[in-house]
């Protein structure tokens, strides 16, 4: 019988766990002819360790792949590049890249690749309760597929921010058609929802927003309008004397330039008069002279 394939849970390299005698491998040593009957010593069933209780195993088990845990790819439920399903995926690569067939190495690597709050929960599940790795998929995406997509919702209805040119009105639709379709298990309490909501906007209407004593949403959404309509009343009053500075400033420019020309005119008329005056008193001169 070849049993360089079999081995003992020795092989996972958990030092935590409790393990059998070596005779979990068959000793050939003991084959003895009896009546012409082959008598083999039966592998004794070991305890399983505690990170594999949820797993029904064999008491011999196969190797794992040389170097596995170098490619191992790890889950714990944060990482928003990898969802779950993408996990199971990558890990089935893993196990083609390794020419892994066997059940028993399948689904205690897979529990390996569990990593933080999701390897809590893998042990958390009921002994003896995943036989093969179909089953364990399963069980994994019922899960953590649920979770994951509602920590997606939950994560965008965080970036609910109003998009420019949005009105309030057309904001305050997509705020509540969004918040109202999320489950209820992650869906913001409405005391919470007031919180939020202001900081959909910018800083100025933010803080006009939650200066008001408001009791719900639909009345925070009220006041967004009558808020905006005021500060859009403001914002133009304050562009009108910001114009009005403005055309004082050219103005005054203007009048300044002005006065500067006319001052080097006159400046220039004097100096003109001033030359001609000379030119006709020596002019006069020569006359009396001749």
């Amino acid at each position: 019988m070849n049993t360089k394939n079999l081995h003992a849970f020795k092989l996972d390299q958990d030092p935590f766990s409790e393990f059998c005698d070596d005779h979990l491998q068959i000793d050939e040593s003991q084959e003895t002819k009896t009546d012409s009957m082959l008598v083999v010593h039966t592998p004794t069933p070991c305890k399983i360790p505690d990170q594999y209780k949820p797993l029904v195993l064999h008491s011999v088990l196969h190797a794992f792949p040389k170097n596995y845990d170098l490619y191992l790819p790890r889950f714990d439920g944060e990482c928003k590049n990898v969802n779950a399903e993408q996990h199971v995926q990558n890990f089935e690569s893993f196990l083609d890249l390794f020419e892994v067939d066997e059940e028993d190495v399948s689904i205690r690597i897979f529990s390996l690749s569990l990593q933080v709050k999701v390897k809590s929960w893998f042990k958390s599940l009921p002994d003896a309760s995943i036989s093969d790795f179909r089953q364990f998929v399963k069980v994994f995406l019922d899960q953590w597929m649920i979770w994951q997509n509602l920590f997606l919702i939950e994560g965008e209805y965080n970036q609910l921010k109003r998009l420019p040119g949005e009105t309030v009105q057309q904001f305050s639709a997509r705020f509540n058609q969004f918040y109202y379709s999320m489950p209820v298990r992650i869906r913001p309490t409405p005391r919470f929802s007031l919180l939020h909501y202001p900081g959909a906007f910018d800083s100025e209407m933010e803080f006009q927003l939650r200066e008001r004593n408001i009791a719900t949403l639909h009345e925070m959404q009220n006041s967004a309008v009558n808020v905006e309509a005021h500060l859009l009343i403001q914002r133009a009053r304050l562009k009108e004397e910001e114009m009005k500075n403005i055309d004082l400033a050219k103005s005054i420019s203007l009048d300044v330039k002005l006065d500067v020309l006319a001052s080097t005119v006159e400046e220039m008329m004097q100096r003109i008069t001033a030359r001609i005056d000379y030119d006709v008193q020596a002019h006069h001169s020569l006359i009396e002279e001749e």
